[in-house]
């Protein structure tokens, strides 16, 4: 799931996601491309209770397998 999200660093993956810098335009963006690309529905609320990326990982690999 990694590569798919672009992710080159992996200690990212770990780092909460408030640390990251991301506004939340950016967030809302994100989310919508993660839905269409993964073909999942994860919804603003749903994603906004994860502490990090490695938290929205898990959740695609339990949704696409």
């Amino acid at each position: 799931m990694e590569q798919h999200l672009g992710i080159a660093d992996r200690s990212m993956l770990d780092v909460p996601v408030g640390e990251l810098g991301v506004n939340s335009m950016d967030s809302v963006a994100f989310l919508k491309t993660v839905n269409q690309e993964f073909g999942v529905d994860i919804s603003p609320e749903e994603a906004a209770g994860f502490a990090k990326m490695r938290d929205l990982i898990n959740r695609l690999e339990s949704s696409v397998g």
